[in-house]
């Protein structure tokens, strides 16, 4: 916590590459995000939260590991491209 606060003022361009964890006698207490981390990570447990859209990815996944893919052309061809 102590090297937390006399590095505050680097903290915004430590923040920028990844979460910096803060920890009190060695032990973690704390998580200091980025604005764009903390949205990024809301936005991902918006998605995954998403019953319908998670269940879709899930089966696309499947299907991508069976081998149940078309060509971007035969898209196309599909879509009337």
């Amino acid at each position: 916590m102590t090297e937390a606060q006399q590095q505050l003022p680097e903290l915004p361009d430590m923040l920028a590459v990844e979460p910096v964890i803060i920890t009190k006698d060695g032990k973690p207490v704390m998580v200091a995000l980025s604005l764009q981390q903390f949205e990024s990570l809301l936005e991902t447990l918006d998605i995954l939260s998403d019953r319908e859209f998670m269940a879709q990815l899930r089966e696309g996944i499947q299907q991508a590991d069976a081998g149940e893919t078309i060509s971007l052309e035969q898209l196309k061809a599909e879509l009337g491209f």
